[in-house]
């Protein structure tokens, strides 16, 4: 254990000088000037998640469901919570049980919300779990541009490791309600250490955070469906950046040269769980496979090259004159290489979907990111991201030096694999199915250019609530009628937060949405008089949400405790209503950016549904909606449609009385 601990001392010691504590320092000043920071001590925990009250959560639970309820199956439900609620009865119980939870747990939902989440579930990773980022896009002249930049992002993602792995990241504050309060930085320190793993019954996400095993010293480079480990510490010291550029022309050179070897076995990432399970299973019984699954699942992160991507947006648009229309259109096939590398002919196989960062850099300038969701939410993938972003264009004014000692570098390895017949045969299967889930992804992205988050702000609203009371809008006016609806809300103000859902299918919103119909009798000032109202109480449920006392973790831990504690399955969980409630029609998520062509994406979560990643600039909203097009009631254009509509006559109503 001492020689590596030694060890990691003298590799970190030789690398201060590649660090960017100067950066960082610069931001930690910028907080310690601000009043609003500098009134919270930092060095103190953070504050345990408190356990919401249950009548409260009860309310909530029957005020979501009666919009989207018919009465009869409301009443049925009505009665069920009573009975749930009823002094002395099971609810009580479990709440008790709960309670004595939170005293010894730091975080008493953590594991639950984990396992019912992501572990559990069998679906594919791509597409159906995996978010895709899209970084700006770059302008590569040649082969050199490519690996050059791919070279600076290794190297500064190395030197944000370092910070993070010596806990001097600036702590995230939150910006509003209680602004300056530190959040937690726990799903940051695992983000270079974790994997899933996954499991025929459940998946296990693995996190190396012992000072047991020596820290990993390579990444994976992934190059036309092959793997190659990249050593980025060579006899104690990180390799340069002229070094790693070096190191990476070499491995585009070996995978090219033997492009026609069999090299798909990332293709097996993208199955459903437990048959990615029992293959894996299968491939471990050889040591050769071993050591190659060993060295992907503990390498820091993965980089994947990709070959240049013919997409639909150039030869849909070859005649067309809107510059606007192409660019949403292009935004929206560069994130089909980020949430699936577009078909098995072209990048699919350049993955392994299991990594927690695997970082895209195509040969035509188009990068971003997959990334592995059971470790981290999507704010903190992006805050991440854009600080590294901001210090490569730093280090890009920097001459690119060139190292004398590179022809003493070992030449990278290449992880070759010995496929059996039945696994070769399970790889062509799973390049026929993926590309089967490629083709039934239907993506859609606009640029609303009418306002962005400075109008909601005018009328004193939430832009986050604006923007969800206006989705349900724009479904109601496609189905006439509210569904389930999911909005992650963060909870790192307290240990180990993760998120809990606000529910925008509420009593009030409907109440508006009815009211701007075509038939209604009332005036703009009743109108807009209950907008605000719809707005109100969704910025309410917000702020619930985010104070720790949000309703959906609330139940899940109920339930878990009773099936744990042989209480059996109460009846308020096995009602019908229970199963529509957590049948997420609409999922939506604020995933904001600060760069400039920079958003996330995702798939739905139900198959006849929409997933919804908006992100708000001043002046304009970017969505990224996406459908199956396997669902004959879905469909992301026409959503996106009667989404722009929408908020058309939401900005005709609200400008009417923008003055008042």
């Amino acid at each position: 254990m001492n020689s590596v601990v030694t060890r990691r001392s003298m590799i970190l010691e030789a690398n201060k000088s590649h660090c960017l504590l100067k950066y960082i320092e610069t931001l930690l000043k910028k907080q310690r000037e601000d009043p609003d920071y500098a009134k919270w001590d930092v060095t103190k925990p953070l504050p345990k998640l408190p356990v919401p009250d249950l009548k409260h959560t009860l309310e909530k639970y029957l005020r979501c469901l009666m919009p989207i309820l018919s009465e009869e199956a409301y009443d049925r439900t009505e009665k069920i919570v009573g009975d749930f609620i009823a002094d002395g009865g099971i609810g009580e119980k479990l709440q008790q049980v709960l309670i004595k939870e939170s005293e010894i747990k730091e975080n008493w939902v953590y594991d639950w919300w984990l396992e019912d989440m992501y572990l559990f579930n069998k679906l594919p990773l791509p597409i159906n779990s995996n978010p895709g980022m899209i970084f700006p896009k770059e302008n590569f002249n040649d082969e050199d541009d490519q690996l050059k930049f791919a070279a600076r992002l290794i190297s500064g993602i190395m030197d944000y490791k370092f910070v993070i792995d010596q806990k001097k990241i600036p702590v995230d504050r939150c910006s509003w309600r209680e602004k300056g309060q530190p959040l937690c930085m726990e799903q940051y320190y695992r983000l270079f250490s974790s994997y899933r793993v996954p499991g025929i019954d459940k998946d296990k996400l693995v996190i190396s955070n012992t000072n047991l095993l020596a820290e990993p010293e390579h990444v994976i480079v992934i190059s036309r469906n092959q793997m190659f480990v990249l050593d980025v510490i060579v006899n104690f010291t990180r390799l340069s950046e002229d070094q790693l550029y070096h190191q990476l022309k070499r491995i585009k050179r070996l995978s090219e040269e033997d492009e026609n070897t069999f090299s798909d076995v990332g293709f097996l990432t993208s199955l459903p769980r437990d048959e990615w399970a029992k293959a894996r299973l299968e491939l471990l019984r050889d040591s050769t496979n071993r050591d190659c699954i060993d060295m992907i699942e503990r390498c820091i992160f993965i980089v994947c090259l990709d070959k240049k991507v013919n997409h639909n947006s150039n030869k849909e648009n070859i005649m067309s004159n809107d510059t606007s229309e192409l660019s949403t259109l292009q935004m929206r096939d560069y994130a089909f290489q980020m949430l699936h590398g577009c078909s098995s002919e072209d990048n699919s196989g350049n993955r392994w979907f299991d990594k927690t960062m695997q970082f895209v850099i195509s040969e035509d300038g188009v990068c971003g990111l997959n990334y592995e969701h059971s470790t981290a939410e999507g704010i903190v993938v992006i805050q991440l991201s854009e600080h590294l972003f901001r210090y490569i264009e730093e280090k890009r004014k920097q001459k690119f030096y060139r190292m004398p000692s590179i022809c003493e570098l070992p030449v990278p390895r290449k992880l070759r694999w010995l496929i059996s017949e039945p696994i070769s045969v399970q790889i062509q299967e799973a390049k026929y199915s993926f590309d089967g889930r490629i083709d039934d992804l239907d993506l859609y992205v606009i640029k609303f250019e009418k306002f962005g988050r400075d109008f909601p702000k005018k009328i004193k609203t939430s832009p986050d609530s604006f923007i969800q009371v206006s989705l349900q809008f724009a479904y109601y006016r496609m189905y006439c009628r509210l569904v389930s609806t999911y909005e992650s809300a963060s909870t790192r103000r307290f240990r180990h937060g993760r998120v809990d859902n606000i529910r925008a299918n509420s009593c009030e919103a409907l109440a508006w949405i009815k009211s701007m119909q075509p038939d209604s009798a009332l005036s703009n000032k009743e109108k807009y008089e209950l907008f605000r109202k719809a707005v109100q109480y969704q910025t309410d449920l917000m702020i619930d949400n985010i104070l720790g006392n949000g309703m959906d973790c609330h139940l899940l831990a109920l339930k878990k405790i009773a099936v744990e504690n042989g209480y059996g399955t109460p009846n308020l969980f096995t009602d019908k209503s229970f199963e529509m409630s957590n049948h997420f029609s609409l999922s939506t998520s604020q995933i904001p950016t600060t760069m400039d062509g920079s958003f996330m994406c995702y798939g739905p979560v139900v198959h006849d549904g929409y997933g919804c990643a908006y992100n708000p600039k001043p002046n304009y909203i970017l969505f990224a909606i996406s459908s199956f097009n396997s669902c004959s009631m879905t469909s992301s254009s026409l959503f996106a449609e009667s989404l722009e509509k929408c908020l058309v006559e939401i900005y005709d109503l609200c400008s009417e009385f923008l003055n008042q």
